[in-house]
């Protein structure tokens, strides 16, 4: 059997802290890394970070340290930590230079590329979490639901009205309890993952001249380019015994929206699923634990553990997110809904073609600002643009994306290594465009209207729904259920979106990475921070 298909075993070794220690931890770390199924890049640069915080503290230890390793799994959940008794040695609070403060951030650990570190008890701990290894892709487990739910349905179809009458007696029940553990997930996990977001930016420091300047154009553009998509492409849907009408009082309509963001108070957005509300008071929460520091430390730690409860809770239900989507397609099958999909194939196609003409437009943009040719800037862009294609995943671009920007692109490394990581966070283009256009097509197989306030409500909900995507497996299904209840479209809706997402994620993350790309050129042009010999460089 290979190694991959076990559970990392336990082990426990204690070391001096000194030079030969920080060797022995470290090759320790390599070799728990290589068990738990970690590629050999990436067991380089998480070393590598190891090593240099293992400095920091011996440096500043005031008398002999004995640190402790230990790996293993717990509940299904692999780790490896490394710990120090002492006082506080806090890896960014001792790095001399910003670089190197970039190695210890929040947002490189979120994308599996740092280490977490925490203080309690006395004791230091630096963490890793290796994600779990799949023996079967996620991919392959989603288009054999697919296709089982189709077999399985046409074959119940085919039988006498009893027989489906029986199954779907079975499966509609299954698949409302399958979406009552959902929706009792999505609010309180949207609402931390944002929260826990904005606290991951570090501190208000951070938040100076660059982090203003990089979450501002971050912010804005998402909006705008999931803004002009809607614009273009609205007009495109229409569903039988709806209406893209403007409405005689969108305006009102629109402004009542706007201020009904504003919960009227704690509990009510929780219980009716108000997902733009739950946002909204995430934001604030977060930005106010943000400027209070240490003095919120106690409710930041609570808020870390809970955060850290509900996604483990997420990722154990998304395991079975093939079982939920074959319930669903099933569901749909036995009641005869899906005899006329155009609208939802319509949604599909325009969202994958708006995924691809965006980043083009946008490295033009970028090029022609810049006073670069864009066949220059397009071939650098490229690498990275199809590591992203061809596995659906920001992380596994993460690395390449990187050395593009700081090496290639001619972006200072001091941007680049706090504002990648941010915005694969935050700046989902992508997700925004494909999440809105999915809808777009749901809308109309359901028969929902898409008046103007719909249409200023789903690109709302959309863009801030890519931005508050957990970063879990499974953290788009929970996205689909909120933003489908958002709009008006009824649930049984989630096992298309789902189903669609399949292939729609593969062209959402590459527009996203892409367009981070040129945005961050024109980002660091603006504050002195690109090489513009470099970048024209071919």
């Amino acid at each position: 059997m290979s190694k991959h298909k076990l559970p990392l075993p336990k082990q426990r070794e204690e070391v001096a802290l000194d030079e030969g220690g920080i060797d022995v931890l470290s090759q320790l770390l390599a070799e728990g890394l290589e068990r738990a199924g970690v590629n050999r890049k990436d067991i380089i640069r998480l070393r590598l970070a190891v090593e240099e915080i293992l400095g920091l503290w011996k440096s500043a230890a005031e008398n002999e340290m004995v640190c402790t390793f230990r790996c293993g799994t717990r509940l299904g959940r692999m780790y490896l930590e490394i710990t120090a008794p002492g006082r506080r040695l806090d890896p960014d609070e001792m790095a001399e230079d910003e670089d190197s403060k970039m190695l210890c951030s929040n947002l490189l650990a979120q994308a599996g590329l740092a280490p977490v570190y925490s203080y309690q008890d006395g004791i230091n701990r630096l963490a890793l979490y290796p994600p779990r290894p799949q023996t079967i892709s996620p991919l392959l487990q989603l288009l054999l639901a697919i296709l089982g739910a189709v077999a399985v349905g046409a074959v119940l179809l085919a039988l006498p009205a009893y027989v489906r009458e029986t199954a779907v007696g079975v499966v509609n029940p299954l698949f409302s309890a399958l979406m009552g553990i959902l929706q009792t997930l999505a609010s309180p996990m949207i609402f931390l993952s944002v929260c826990w977001g904005i606290l991951n930016i570090g501190d208000v420091h951070m938040l100076g001249r660059i982090g203003k300047l990089v979450l501002l154009r971050f912010l804005g553009a998402v909006f705008l380019l999931t803004a002009v998509t809607a614009a273009c492409l609205v007009w495109a849907f229409w569903p039988e015994g709806g209406a893209t009408s403007m409405g005689e009082n969108a305006a009102a309509q629109i402004y009542s929206m706007i201020l009904g963001i504003i919960p009227t108070n704690v509990v009510t957005p929780f219980l009716e699923g108000n997902s733009l509300q739950i946002i909204f008071m995430a934001v604030c929460a977060g930005l106010v634990l943000l400027v209070l520091g240490e003095k919120a430390s106690a409710l930041r730690v609570l808020l870390e553990q809970v955060n850290t409860a509900v996604q483990f809770m997420m990722e154990t239900v998304s395991r079975y997110i093939s079982l939920f989507v074959f319930v669903s397609l099933l569901s749909l099958m036995l009641s005869d809904a899906l005899s006329n999909l155009g609208g939802v194939v319509k949604g599909l196609l325009l969202g994958m073609a708006a995924c691809v003409v965006w980043p083009i437009l946008y490295a033009l943009w970028a090029s022609v600002r810049l006073k670069v040719s864009f066949p220059v800037v397009a071939r650098k862009q490229l690498p990275t643009y199809l590591i992203a294609l061809s596995t659906a995943s920001s992380s596994a671009a993460l690395s390449t994306n990187l050395e593009t920007c700081e090496r290639r692109l001619g972006i200072s490394g001091r941007m680049v290594h706090f504002a990648v990581p941010l915005g694969q966070v935050v700046f989902k283009t992508g997700g925004a465009v494909g999440f809105f256009v999915l809808a777009l097509g749901l809308a109309e197989f359901y028969g929902v209207a898409m008046p103007l306030p719909w249409v200023f409500t789903g690109v709302i909900t959309s863009v801030l729904l890519a931005i508050a995507a957990p970063p879990v497996p499974g953290g788009s299904l929970t996205c689909y259920t909120v933003l489908l209840t958002q709009l008006g479209i009824p649930s049984q809706a989630v096992g298309l979106a789902v189903a669609g997402n399949v292939l729609l994620d593969f062209f959402m993350t590459s527009c996203g990475i892409s367009c981070l790309q040129s945005e961050l050129m024109l980002s660091a042009n603006k504050l002195g921070m690109l090489d513009r010999e470099r970048l024209k460089k071919a």
